[in-house]
């Protein structure tokens, strides 16, 4: 007995459900994604010639990074950001005192650059940064 199979029709891929993983993977990607502008801070380097004299009523204050949430202002330790570090910026500001910016060996040069950016939008006009600190 003969049966008369139907040929076989062979299985293809549609194309549209793979283009629609496509453009959903795309946009997925696009709005994910970030494309900022990279900052940039504004150190002034120093001037050759004149050094300026510092003078008694400028004082120079001293700020050590310990770790990215731990910073030390004149020896007495401060959270990173805290209102009463942000406060001692501040003073120093208004005062026009030196700063002298250290941080520990292991602190990670991002971390110095936040620092750096924090005390120049405090108002903080004369930075100078040390060396780093092994202690």
């Amino acid at each position: 007995m003969l049966l008369d199979l139907p040929a076989r029709r062979k299985n293809s891929i549609s194309l549209t459900p793979l283009i629609d993983v496509v453009f959903i993977l795309l946009l997925f990607f696009m709005l994910s994604s970030t494309f900022n502008q990279a900052k940039q801070i504004e150190l002034s380097s120093a001037m050759t010639g004149k050094a300026k004299q510092v003078t008694s009523s400028t004082t120079t204050q001293k700020i050590l990074l310990y770790s990215e949430n731990d910073v030390e202002v004149n020896g007495v330790r401060y959270e990173w950001r805290s209102q009463k570090m942000l406060d001692q910026l501040a003073s120093f500001a208004a005062n026009g005192d030196n700063v002298v910016l250290a941080a520990r060996s292991h602190v990670s040069v991002q971390s110095v650059i936040k620092l750096i950016d924090q005390v120049s939008v405090s108002g903080v006009k004369n930075l100078n940064i040390s060396e780093s600190v092994t202690r």
